[in-house]
């Protein structure tokens, strides 16, 4: 009984020393098979990757009608090929990375896409094994398919445009596309002419928005300078928004001319600040200039002389004084001076009564 204790002991520890070395052996196997699967694919898709970009450059400046059919090994893990801005063919990966191969050349393959990329192959040419893939010279650009699937280059096809319905307000674009987002795509043009809003469509109300609500072409259509602001501005006048009718300045006779937003130009008989008033009635003109010998200044709400004028008989400047008796007066006629208050004039002078008052006159 001994002895076959004593075997059966042994083979459990020879059992044991087998299994940590096996288990070990085993996961650096399995470790490194995986790790060599993985460096495989890598090399699989950058030989596929680099041989397309290579050859379409190759084909391209041979000129149509070269044609090159190359044997590629696709491996797998691939969920789409892109073509982005005619020059890069992006791989994508399950893993979420992408791997993408720049070419010198334009490349196009037979299906649209939307936003940078420009073109998509199809999930036959993506797929694992081993694909004959064709790359055709054209005029301007390279057209990559794999051979038997009956594609043709996008700049040969008149392609289908899909007029979508992306505000879901059930009227369709005017402007095609070759995919909707939303699915919602009719083949026969819409009058939608803004599909991003759904308050803009045939049918609807014109507002004052500046936008073609109604989609016949026309904005704003229906309103005046007077109540609609875009209709001001579009037609070269400045809102102002003071009420009808001065909301917009410049359409009206006397309005703006220049426009001021407070009017300081005050002799040239036009409203510019557009609050109603012109000139001197306007209370931002009050003691400035109203005449255009600058001998004038609006004074509660009329145009005054700031001089006496000694061609009149009227206290022009209303200060009390007359002609020559005011000493600010300029323009007295023969040059003569007015006789001081006591009538006597300097040696040599007289002082004569005029029409215009006491003067001095030459003896």
């Amino acid at each position: 009984m001994k002895k076959r204790a004593q075997a059966a002991i042994e083979y459990l520890l020879v059992g044991a020393m087998v299994t940590l070395v096996i288990l070990p052996t085993m996961y650096i196997f399995y470790a490194y098979s995986h790790t060599s699967n993985e460096e495989i694919k890598q090399s699989q898709l950058n030989k596929v990757g680099t041989d397309i970009v290579d050859i379409a450059e190759q084909v391209y400046y041979l000129g149509e009608p070269s044609k090159v059919t190359i044997d590629a090994a696709m491996p797998e893990g691939i969920i789409g090929i892109e073509v982005w801005e005619n020059k890069e063919v992006v791989f994508f990966l399950q893993d979420g990375s992408e791997i993408a191969f720049k070419s010198k050349v334009n490349i196009t393959t037979s299906q649209h896409c939307i936003g940078r990329c420009y073109g998509t192959f199809t999930e036959r040419f993506h797929s694992p094994g081993l694909k004959n893939i064709i790359i055709e010279a054209k005029e301007d650009h390279v057209f990559i398919r794999e051979s038997g699937d009956d594609q043709i280059d996008q700049s040969e096809i008149e392609e289908e445009l899909m007029y979508c319905d992306e505000d879901s307000d059930t009227y369709h674009s005017i402007i095609g596309f070759y995919s909707c987002p939303s699915g919602r795509s009719d083949t026969e043009q819409g009058d939608d002419c803004d599909d991003n809003n759904e308050y803009i469509k045939p049918g609807v109300d014109e507002i004052c928005d500046g936008k073609d609500n109604n989609c016949d072409g026309s904005k704003d259509e229906g309103f005046t300078n007077e109540n609609c602001k875009y209709v001001c501005i579009v037609n070269g006048y400045l809102w102002t928004n003071n009420g009808d009718p001065l909301n917009c300045c410049g359409n009206g006779a006397g309005e703006g001319s220049p426009y001021q937003l407070s009017e300081t130009t005050c002799s040239d008989g036009n409203d510019n600040d557009c609050n109603g008033d012109t000139d001197c009635e306007d209370s931002n003109c009050e003691g400035l200039i109203c005449d255009e010998y600058l001998e004038s200044k609006c004074v509660e709400g009329d145009c005054k002389p700031t001089i006496e004028d000694c061609v009149t008989l009227d206290d022009d400047d209303e200060d009390g004084l007359i002609n020559c008796e005011d000493t600010d007066a300029d323009n007295c006629p023969l040059g003569a001076l007015c006789c001081p208050t006591e009538g006597i004039c300097e040696d040599g002078m007289t002082c004569q009564d005029t029409v215009y008052g006491p003067q001095c006159f030459p003896t």
